[in-house]
């Protein structure tokens, strides 16, 4: 038995040398934010790992190696630690729930679940048998065959402009007898607005090596004004998508790619009427940069068919670009989006060229509120012109506030202000509009 512990001693004392080589390796993000704190943790871990050099058997220092290792991001460094404190003492009950706990951080689902019922066989205090039931529980979610998010969402809001009326007092047609100036009397109108949602998705496990998913996603919408009731509308929405999860290139140094083919179907209702319907095909691939942040290209087609007005009905060609980008210090997540359409309508006139940008962030003011900003802007040419009322470019710009609050597992809270303008050759089509929204969304819905 001696020799068998010797040997294993030598045997623990090997990897940790190997553990030496990396000792700056990291899995997942620290959970410390600020770099000088992160620093001595390090050198702090570091010291402790030479004391295992010498006594390599010290529990005391195996434990705090493994905790510092944990708040440095290392977890695979953690997880060698305790594997071989078990192979000569193999029965450590609060071992095998920190590797439960550690393989589960790092998604191994199977190595996780092992543990974690091994502790049963201890006669654990109940509140670790509650904790090892929230994580088997959690396990048994992420590794079924289909899984559903499902969000409900109500609310309610205000808008300046919610009769689309005109920012212009005059619009000019032109016609054979010349120009005519017709006076506008349609002028903005404030209303309140109320809304509803519902939103589902079905993700289907291929069980293949990449983690490759099939998913299927629902979404419904109702919104209702309390005095022009006829701009009530409904959105129904329909898509589904295959997730090809690709190996990452080291020559491009991108981690985490994917190309994602997707089909949408959505219709649009006004006062129960259908208004728009639309068949959209999308190919997206994305992918995680050296900085963390991400790089994708999108690529979709859009039939769009306008019930009500075919001139308006055509096809949309369109390829988009995204980057995102994440600053640790400030823990600030910035997002930009640059889009180029063309839209081949059935009339000339309604067929134009469409160029857009869209800037949003996001940054956390305390452990459950986020505060969000976006701008976008489009530049919208039309490609002939109308006999009546001449050529036609519009421009539009929207700049957006946002809070969001975590009220509990289950429910969180948005409010935003909107404020938007849209410019055009065409006063006919001159808008503007301030808006004050709040929802609360409900995420548990079994």
């Amino acid at each position: 038995m001696k020799s068998l512990f010797y040997c294993s001693s030598k045997f623990l004392l090997l990897n940790l040398c190997c553990l030496s080589i990396s000792i700056l390796g990291q899995n997942v993000p620290p959970s410390i934010s600020d770099p000088e704190e992160l620093r001595e943790t390090q050198i702090e871990r570091q010291k402790v790992f030479d004391s295992i050099i010498e006594d390599p058997t010290n529990l005391e220092n195996l434990f705090n190696y493994a905790n510092l290792s944990i708040i440095v991001g290392d977890l695979e460094a953690a997880i060698g630690i305790f594997e071989q404190m078990l192979i000569y003492k193999p029965d450590l009950p609060r071992i095998k729930l920190e590797l439960g706990v550690l393989y589960f951080r790092l998604g191994a689902y199977a190595s996780a679940k092992r543990y974690l019922d091994d502790i049963e066989n201890y006669d654990p205090p109940k509140e670790v048998q509650e904790k090892v039931k929230v994580f088997l529980d959690q396990i048994e979610n992420e590794t079924r065959l289909f899984k559903t998010q499902s969000v409900v969402s109500i609310g309610m809001g205000l808008s300046s402009n919610a009769n689309s009326g005109l920012d212009t007092d005059v619009v000019t047609i032109v016609g054979d007898l010349g120009a005519i100036d017709l006076q506008i009397n349609n002028k903005p109108k404030t209303d309140i607005f109320y809304n509803a949602a519902f939103s589902s998705q079905i993700t289907q496990d291929l069980r293949h090596p990449r983690g490759d998913t099939i998913n299927y996603i629902i979404s419904l919408s109702r919104q209702v004004y309390r005095d022009f009731s006829n701009f009530d509308s409904s959105t129904g929405v329909f898509s589904l998508n295959r997730k090809f999860n690709l190996l990452d290139n080291e020559k491009l140094k991108v981690t985490n790619q994917s190309f994602t083919p997707s089909a949408t179907a959505f219709r649009v209702f006004l006062q129960g009427e259908e208004l728009l319907r639309s068949h959209r095909i999308d190919l997206d691939w994305k992918a995680t940069l050296m900085d963390s942040g991400s790089f994708g290209l999108n690529f979709y087609l859009d039939e769009r068919d306008f019930i009500g007005s075919q001139n308006k009905t055509g096809d949309f060609v369109g390829v988009g670009l995204s980057r995102s980008i994440i600053f640790p210090k400030s823990g600030l997540f910035l997002s930009y989006k640059t889009n180029f359409e063309h839209f081949y309508a059935t009339s000339s006139v309604e067929t134009y060229i469409k160029r857009s940008f869209d800037i949003s962030t996001r940054k956390a003011l305390d452990s459950t509120t986020f505060a969000t900003t976006n701008i976008s802007y489009t530049d919208k040419d039309y490609e002939s012109k109308d006999i009546f009322l001449g050529l036609r470019s519009d421009k539009s710009l929207n700049i957006g506030f946002g809070l969001t609050k975590i009220i509990d597992l289950c429910w969180n809270a948005d409010m935003n202000i909107n404020f938007s303008t849209n410019k055009s050759t065409i006063g006919l089509y001159d808008r503007s509009n301030e808006g004050l929204a709040v929802k609360f969304n409900y995420l548990c819905i079994e």
